[in-house]
């Protein structure tokens, strides 16, 4: 089988997939039917647990491949030994002398295999360990199995007798090369191991560590065939060589396995973030770019070298061939923002060690921490790592503090009057101790007689609600969506013989409790009283086309631009859709143009829409998309709508044709990685295009052409404003020549410096520098100070030339003379400006400016 991705269609809840065994589960528990009794695999896996590790030394990685066998209900340990056995000892060439093998304490029967019945190791050279070593449990119930590993005997090592060491001990003799798993139990919750009737075999080994032992690099796999073209590109830009120095070491390890390991994380499509996996992503990055500046790497280098595992490891995983262009921006993009703000974070970072050190402190403060997080973009563990170089811990009691502040404040837009988890709690009693719970009827028909359960006001519960109320109401039976999935709740009337109520939204308040958020407009809402729920249709079918519309959406661009395009986030309500998803650059208006008519052409298939409920495990193996980071109920709802299949709880068209027409009217970046679309259809969608053609006609009538000609027309106004634009030019321009002209007239001769000194009239400091600029040029050396007023405004620029702005400073200048036209202005030795409210007070300003260079350049002495 082909590795299955580090994100688990099985179970989109899991973090990673992190052992080889993970995506076989529900071949084992026999939630699916495997392919075949037997299976060998070569698995992706990633833990994110050993990140701050990576770099120490040369064998810790967070990206691995596990090489896999497994046997389900076929052979057991005997036949699994033999094969691994033989698999080590003779194709891959290793001593038996050097090999011994652990068991678990319990496994008498593997002990027999190995030491009498294939007798290939004697009992010496056999250790019986206990759970810690030597029993596979993932959980504590469920199934396990007690396990067999073989090792490496590298004999007695220096400062330990050769019976002082075993297997089970960190002592440095012993090298794993090889696991049989024997999943022979299932633990019940009072621990109680149940013999399984059909047995499982997970045996092999991670392809790093034995490829270490096999090359005689053992403790570095960087120094294997592995990861050295990633060395050798690193060494290649940095102009440094693994192995010339230990800090230089960790860096080059950092680079080559974080890049290696983001690389296989955006080709199974995460984007960088500050949440779960786009957050594990980010850090690799952003600590790989922090080790590539220290090596001297200039930014961009991570794209480079994530090039180059695509090159050396794509011929055996097809989705770095296809995922290639995102790949590389991604990590570009990622690398770029991260260098934009490292240089400023950085140096916080240093002023608060330097600090700390002052104040003798043990530990960077959590306000710190926290504004590198939040302003450039650290994650704890970079800023964590950073400190420790200087001996310095974190405070990450104040640094969760003020995150959860944060997030309070995010959180304070609540729709309800309960705050979010009183408001869970609050209905979560209400369910367990009365039994209040709402089915839900909305999929069927958009009114339902049903009767009011509860009625919350201001946080109590009451037994009426009176005119004018704002009202929190749960019925047992209501046609009312809740919010979810991306769709918003509905909207709509509940009546009741003796009020009316108008409902402004719809949430899940727990499990099965749909609680209705409302304003009670007519007489009095009473508890236990019979009530009609009626959806507001206009609004439910906008929604609906809306949702439907995004289903097909989503399935055509993973159609058009690979299956690495993922959901990212989506917002379905009647005005209009959003849609989030995962790409590394822009859509051209053509490539947005193609995604319009596969929807639309979905569209006019009228496909019917079906939904059904059905076990996870059989609707992800009918294909139906799950989303990423989404938790579902063991029971699910599967919507299909022409090409798109997906998990889904929200309301739908009754078949593709209802949408309508569908019109895409932006497309835009929300961050690296992650782009967004919004469309419009149906009725929505018909105003979008009215309202086009009405403009259209609109222009048309303004520049006296039909429609079809307003693009020429346009063109053409745009030529005409050029020429036009060109020509002011060369007369202002002109016009400064000629002003310029009659001002060098008056230049006078102050103690060997040409002075120019005017109130020009009309100008502003656009102007007047543009006048002054020509001035001086031709004047060669000289001062040049000019007034003017334009738009009800006084203006004054006071300039010099290089050679006498030591002897007349025109920012000393400006600043001298500013307050008489009660302004501000500055600037330096060479150019300074100053703008005030005193208009008529120009002229005085010119004056005392002039008077203040004839200080200057007379040493003092005043005007001549």
């Amino acid at each position: 089988m082909p590795s299955w991705p580090l994100i688990l269609r099985d179970d989109p809840s899991v973090l990673f997939t992190s052992a080889g065994m993970q995506p076989l589960v529900p071949y084992f528990l026999g939630r699916k039917q495997p392919p075949a009794k037997r299976i060998v695999t070569v698995q992706k896996v990633f833990r994110s647990t050993d990140i701050d590790e990576v770099g120490r030394d040369g064998y810790h990685q967070t990206f691995f491949e596990m090489l896999g066998n497994f046997g389900i209900g076929d052979y057991w340990k005997k036949e699994a030994i033999a094969w691994g056995w033989e698999l080590l000892t003779k194709e891959f060439g290793f001593d038996p002398g050097t090999l011994v093998a652990t068991v678990h304490t319990s496994d008498d029967e593997a002990y027999e295999i190995w030491t009498k019945e294939l007798a290939y190791l004697p009992p010496e050279r056999v250790y019986r360990l206990g759970d810690e070593h030597n029993f596979w449990a993932p959980g504590p119930t469920g199934l396990c199995g007690p396990d067999s590993e073989v090792f490496v005997d590298k004999g007695p090592q220096p400062g330990a007798a050769p019976h002082d060491c075993d297997p089970g001990d960190d002592c440095g003799r012993f090298i794993e090369i090889w696991n049989f798993v024997f999943q022979q139990y299932d633990r019940r919750p009072d621990g109680t191991l149940v013999p399984l009737a059909k047995r499982n075999i997970d045996t092999g080994s991670g392809l790093e560590r034995i490829t270490q032992v096999l090359q005689g690099v053992t403790g570095d796999t960087f120094r294997t065939d592995l990861f050295q073209p990633l060395v050798k590109k690193i060494e290649a830009l940095s102009g440094k060589t693994y192995g010339e120095s230990a800090e230089s070491d960790v860096s080059i390890r950092i680079v080559a396995e974080h890049t290696r390991a983001a690389t296989f994380l955006i080709a199974d499509g995460i984007s960088p973030s500050n949440e779960w996996r786009g957050y594990v992503l980010r850090r690799l990055v952003r600590r790989a770019a922090l080790h590539g500046r220290r090596l001297g790497l200039a930014t961009g280098s991570l794209a480079v070298i994530a090039g180059e595992v695509i090159k050396t490891m794509q011929r055996h995983f097809h989705e770095l061939t296809s995922g290639r262009d995102r790949i590389v921006q991604v990590i570009g993009d990622e690398e770029a923002k991260f260098e934009r703000t490292l240089a400023n974070g950085l140096a916080l970072l240093n002023e608060a060690i330097e600090r700390a050190r002052a104040r003798g402190q043990r530990f960077i403060d959590g306000d710190t921490a926290f504004r590198l997080y939040d302003t450039y973009g650290f994650p704890l563990e970079m800023t964590r790592e950073i400190a420790s170089t200087a001996s310095l811990e974190i405070d990450e009691h104040g640094f969760r503090r003020l995150l959860e502040a944060q997030r309070s404040r995010s959180r304070a837009t609540a729709k309800f009057s309960l705050d979010a988890m009183r408001f869970g709690q609050f209905y979560a009693m209400l369910k367990e101790t009365e039994g209040v719970r709402s089915e839900f009827t909305g999929y069927g028909e958009l009114e339902t007689d049903g009767t009011v359960l509860s009625l919350v006001v201001n946080g109590e519960r009451v037994e009426a609600a009176h005119e004018g109320a704002d009202v929190e109401i749960v019925l047992d039976r209501t046609p009312f969506y809740p919010e979810g999935g991306g769709q918003v709740g509905d909207r709509g009337t509940i009546t009741t013989d003796e009020g009316r109520a108008l409902v402004a939204d719809t949430q899940t308040a727990a499990p099965g409790v749909i609680v209705m958020s409302a304003k009670v407009v007519d007489g009095v809402l009473r508890l236990r009283s019979a009530a009609k729920a009626g959806v507001d249709a206009d609004l439910r079918r906008d929604t609906m086309r809306n949702h439907t519309a995004t289903h097909l959406l989503h399935a055509t661009l993973r159609r058009l631009f690979g299956e690495d395009v993922h959901q990212a986030g989506s917002l379905v309500h009647a005005p209009n859709l959003r849609f989030d998803f995962t790409f590394g650059r822009a859509l051209t208006p053509e490539e947005l143009g193609r995604v319009e008519d596969e929807v639309n052409r979905a569209i006019l298939e009228n496909a019917s829409v079906h939904a059904r409920v059905m076990p996870l495990q059989d609707a992800l193996a009918s294909g139906a998309m799950a989303l990423f980071g989404e938790k579902y109920d063991d029971e699910v709802r599967v919507v299909e709508a022409g090409p798109s299949r997906e998990l889904c709880g929200g309301t739908h068209c009754h078949c593709t044709g209802d949408i309508g027409l569908f019109l895409i009217t932006k497309e835009e970046s929300i961050g690296a990685g992650v782009r967004r679309i919004e469309a419009v259809t149906g009725i929505g969608a018909l105003r979008e295009v009215r309202d086009l053609r009405d403009g259209l006609a609109q222009v048309g009538a303004m520049l006296r052409v039909p429609p079809p000609r307003v693009p020429e027309a346009v063109a053409q106004l745009v030529d005409s404003r050029s020429r036009l634009e060109r020509e002011i030019a060369t007369l202002e321009r002109s016009g400064v020549e000629s002003v310029a002209a009659s001002l060098l007239d008056t230049a006078e001769l102050v103690n060997g410096t040409k002075l120019v000194a005017a109130d020009v009239g009309d100008g502003d400091v656009k102007h007047l520098r543009a006048l002054s600029d020509r001035v001086k040029s031709a004047i060669g050396s000289g001062v040049v100070v000019l007034g003017g007023i334009r738009e009800g405004k006084a203006y004054l620029v006071v300039t010099a030339t290089r050679d006498v702005a030591g002897r007349v400073d025109a920012d000393a200048i400006i600043k001298r003379v500013e307050a008489i036209i009660a302004g501000r202005g500055g600037g330096n030795a060479e150019s300074a400006s100053a703008g005030g409210k005193d208009v008529a007070r120009v002229g005085d300003a010119v004056a005392a400016a002039r008077s203040a260079v004839h200080e200057r350049l007379n040493g003092g002495r005043g005007t001549s």
